[in-house]
């Protein structure tokens, strides 16, 4: 196609603004690698956890911002601020240097996905939250800590986003392969559940492109249209641009050599007589029954995806399913049709295969064998999983060994038929067969994760277990300090609880073998990997007490005070610190607070007791040890203080009957 002649700098303005994002998310990881910790990601998907969980991240104002920016000016931040989009431009442009045909598809059953998708990402949840009588979380910030979710600081910067690998799959198929299949900017239009919201905030919003003055309708605005809008037709009929797939990217302005194609501000579409939205009118690219195939095989290869290997993200599912559907489309073409043309390509000819048609139905039968043999992994993983569940909901009731040994052979057949081992799979199954007593089959699996990620924290504090059952402490004890020393955190597991608890195992088995520095030293090590980690605290405060390191250990006790909140454990410990301290004042305040939070502690009772009496306040002291010997009239300290006490201040004695044991 010509390259038609732009009259204004829109386009030029619009690439540098998106490269600039770009440079923002490499300065935005570059910070994160220096410093260790940076701003959350600004990733609409974060907005799931405001939603869902009421936490508000910085994806969610973001999206704040977006949806008031949209309902002003129309759906503008799709073409000037999404990777996602600057990625189908960029591979849009590359085609057409390559000369490779790609056109739009037009579906009256895909162009609902995006709906759906945003339905089922957004509603569908609340539904069911109000359904089962699940209250909706308030909205909170939530403060960052270690890689605990957080709402606007993180050290964890890819907490919401897939792996390497998986983010260049991500970037190929939604960039490139589904340009080439569904046409320029097919994810926006066929997948994207934001820019389903962008589409419906669209409709409110003043700002539109608007015929300015009259028009000799050349139609140069329709020809350099990315979102496939017959602009000059919508023009003509409205004044205005009404289909909510305009990404007001401005080429149309910036073409229109009388320029009477501007952006200006008239009354929304949705308060129009008619509410025209600009429809395909019959632009259809298939027939109803081959919209209806579409659908069906998107609906069928949808779940499959989704989840897959536990890598596959939900919108590159989408993408995926689209563009499977889309393939097998073809396929059936190709059986159906005497005459198959796909992008210019002569696909089949009187009746007979051409070799591009031979190619093309080799892929298509390859893909679908895969689709599949995912299918039969898939099954195998949720049924898995489901017995898994039901396994993990009896809780302390009797194990249900028919069920247990279905969930074995799910997980079983899943990981021998998949191209890929899920660590969480093999997790899961070895927590299984350690029900089952098949500690060595565990300990199996386990190694084999560690084989592949010594870093994972799951499996090496789950194997450190077993051996240590087995009565193999050397080896526990090396797992533990291989999980201090190198234990990588994931966000949404347990790997931060367990780094804690890997660090008071390993100081505990040091304790119990009387080497007490090793067991400093192992708590220590913890509260480096968990600064501020309360049970830490606690234990090494008790080491250090035990070593006579008094200072030291109520620096501690103090901190886990501050951090964790009042308990009678650190009250007590702190009281009794003090005491040997010789600092009866600071002992008293942690005895009186231990007497606050057990009332009916007869020992903390005469310890505050003495303390008052001691400091010169007898009358206090008095009601504290009546209240000892009323709780412990076994226990004659109490009695005897007492007595002594009051025959100091001239008292009445105590009555006979509080001093019998």
């Amino acid at each position: 196609m010509e390259r038609v002649k732009r009259y204004k700098p829109y386009e030029k303005w619009r690439i540098a603004t998106l490269v600039g994002v770009h440079l923002l998310f490499v300065a935005h990881f570059v910070h994160w690698k220096l410093k260790g910790r940076t701003l959350a990601p600004l990733e609409f998907n974060e907005v799931l956890y405001t939603i869902h969980q009421g936490i508000v991240t910085a994806g969610f104002v973001l999206m704040a911002v977006v949806m008031v920016a949209t309902l002003l000016f129309g759906r503008f931040f799709c073409s000037w601020g999404c990777h996602i989009l600057a990625l189908q431009d960029a591979a849009g442009w590359i085609m057409d240097r390559l000369r490779i045909t790609r056109r739009p598809i037009r579906s009256r059953t895909l162009i609902w996905v995006p709906i759906a998708v945003m339905f089922h990402l957004f509603i569908w949840p609340q539904i069911l939250q109000l359904w089962h009588g699940v209250e909706a979380q308030a909205m909170h910030v939530v403060q960052a800590g270690g890689s605990r979710w957080s709402s606007f600081t993180t050290d964890d910067m890819w907490r919401n986003l897939p792996p390497p690998g998986v983010a260049v799959l991500t970037f190929f198929v939604c960039g490139f392969l589904i340009v080439y299949l569904l046409g320029s900017r097919g994810f926006c239009f066929q997948a994207c559940p934001y820019g389903a919201l962008f589409g419906i905030a669209d409709q409110l919003a003043p700002g539109r492109i608007v015929l300015a003055r009259d028009c000799s309708q050349c139609g140069l605005c329709t020809q350099v249209c990315s979102s496939d809008i017959l602009v000059h037709r919508e023009l003509q009929l409205h004044g205005m641009v009404t289909n909510p797939r305009c990404l007001k990217d401005l080429d149309c302005v910036a073409v229109c050599p009388e320029n009477a194609v501007q952006f200006g501000f008239r009354k929304p579409p949705l308060f129009r007589k008619g509410h025209p939205m600009g429809a395909y009118g019959g632009r259809f690219s298939n027939t109803l029954g081959e919209d209806l195939f579409l659908a069906a095989a998107f609906l069928l290869a949808m779940p499959v995806y989704r989840g897959l290997y536990d890598k596959v993200p939900f919108l590159l599912a989408v993408a995926l399913a689209l563009c499977s559907a889309y393939l097998l489309l073809v396929g059936w073409r190709l059986l159906r049709r005497n005459v198959l043309q796909v992008r210019g390509i002569v696909l089949k000819m009187d009746r007979a295969l051409r070799p591009a048609g031979v190619a093309a139905m080799a892929c298509i039968v390859l893909m679908a064998g895969l689709l599949a043999h995912s299918a039969v992994v898939q099954y195998h993983t949720m049924a898995g999983r489901a017995h898994f569940r039901r396994i993990a909901q009896q809780q302390a009731a009797p194990i249900d060994h028919r069920v247990l040994d279905k969930a074995i052979g799910h997980y079983e057949s899943a990981l021998s038929l998949g191209f890929l081992r899920q660590m969480d799979m093999q997790q899961e199954l070895a927590s299984l067969l350690l029900q089952r007593g098949d500690a060595i089959g565990a300990a199996a699996l386990l190694q084999s994760i560690l084989a592949e990620d010594p870093s994972h924290v799951e499996a090496r504090h789950r194997l450190a277990g077993i051996v240590a059952a087995q009565g193999d402490m050397d080896a526990a004890v090396r797992h533990w300090e291989q999980v201090l020393a190198a234990g990588r955190e994931r966000s949404g597991g347990r790997s931060r609880e367990l780094i804690g608890r890997s660090a008071l195992d390993l100081g505990a088995a040091h304790a119990g073998g009387g080497d007490l520095p090793r067991a400093r030293m192992a708590y220590l090590k913890g509260l480096e990997r968990l600064p501020g980690e309360v049970p830490l605290l606690v234990a090494l405060g008790g080491v250090e007490s035990r070593m006579g390191m008094d200072a030291d250990a109520v620096a501690h006790f103090e901190e886990a005070l501050r951090t964790g909140g009042a308990t009678p454990m650190l009250h007590n410990n702190l009281g009794a610190l003090y005491l040997r301290m010789g600092n009866d004042g600071k002992a008293l305040h942690h005895f009186m607070g231990l007497a606050e939070l057990r009332p009916d502690d007869a020992r903390a009772r005469y310890t505050v007791g003495v303390l008052l009496a001691r400091s010169g306040r007898p009358r206090q002291a008095e009601e504290h040890l009546v209240r000892a010997v009323q709780l412990a009239p076994q226990d004659q300290r109490a009695a005897q203080v007492l007595a002594t006490l009051r025959e100091q201040e001239g008292l009445h004695p105590m009555p006979q009957q509080a001093t019998m044991p």
